[in-house]
């Protein structure tokens, strides 16, 4: 019997300690922050399962990660995040199209969706599936494959994640 006091001691006193514990975890800023950011960061790969999920629903077929497109994302997503701009043209007046290019991506149609200033995958998903143009290019029957990439870097003097998807169909 006293073994048992004990041992229901131990439970109550580690579930105190975890209450206390996540409690402090939750109010003090520079300990949330990690755990924050982790749970509501931009994934490129939520980004394309959430995009394919939109594509079954309006009977279109899903889209098939390609890594020349990636690159290509990943350049552009750079790009805006050093020039701290946000734009499908580059300051120096480079189209979408350049990017697809310099990463050797040879198609036959192409797209892209840009993002900045958001928190979490889903809500650039439903931004964009809010907007005519990104949900043309997210819906589009012409497009089979796609790259997703983001970049931190500063927009209009804050912290901010830049986000592109590129859509293509190869030549």
């Amino acid at each position: 019997m006293r073994r048992d006091y004990k041992e229901i001691m131990r439970l109550k006193i580690l579930i105190a300690v975890l209450l206390v514990l996540m409690i402090f975890v939750g109010t003090v800023p520079s300990f949330r922050a990690p755990v924050m950011d982790s749970l509501s960061a931009i994934y490129a790969s939520v980004l394309v399962n959430l995009t394919n999920k939109d594509r079954v629903a309006a009977n279109v077929a899903e889209l098939i990660i390609n890594p020349v497109l990636e690159k290509a994302a990943q350049m552009k997503a750079d790009d805006m995040a050093a020039k701290s701009y946000f734009a499908h043209n580059t300051p120096e007046g480079n189209t979408p199209w350049y990017w697809f290019e310099q990463a050797g991506y040879k198609y036959k149609y192409a797209g892209e969706n840009l993002a900045v200033n958001f928190e979490n995958s889903a809500d650039v998903e439903t931004a964009w599936m809010n907007s005519r143009g990104h949900f043309l290019n997210i819906v589009n029957p012409k497009y089979t494959e796609i790259g997703i990439a983001t970049s931190t870097g500063v927009y209009k003097g804050r912290t901010a994640t830049f986000v592109v998807q590129l859509f293509g169909t190869p030549r």
